[in-house]
């Protein structure tokens, strides 16, 4: 699906997310962790029409995506149309993230990326 130093597009990502195929590539969800993904993983982690292991994935891209972040804050608006979007995944993510822009010093790293970490409990 990608070539070596392509990033997977907001269209591949979706295509993938329905497909109900296996991971195209080793860490997935890390490579689709950027902020300019964002929209689609908004967009299809709700959605009861996609897979939900391919759900699962794109929320754990989301948590990886902070836990790397350098520049936290700039989740702010995200987790605001997260807050909003009905979903409990997303509500919860928002709520997290907005803990740590109300007090980074909670943040701790592995919880956002590590295993056993928030993605592998969304709702709690």
């Amino acid at each position: 699906m990608t070539e070596e130093g392509h990033l997977p597009t907001g269209a591949e990502i979706r295509a993938w997310a329905y497909s109900g195929d296996d991971e195209p590539e080793q860490d997935w969800d890390i490579l689709i962790a950027w902020p300019e993904n964002l929209p689609v993983l908004l967009e299809v982690i709700p959605d009861p029409a996609c897979p939900l292991r391919a759900r699962e994935t794109l929320l754990s891209s989301l948590y990886c995506m902070v836990g790397h972040a350098q520049a936290k804050e700039d989740f702010r608006e995200t987790a605001r149309i997260a807050a909003q979007s009905g979903d409990a995944w997303l509500e919860t993510w928002a709520r997290r993230v907005r803990e740590i822009l109300d007090h980074p010093e909670a943040f701790n790293r592995k919880d956002w990326c590590g295993f056993p970490g928030y993605a592998t409990k969304p709702a709690g």
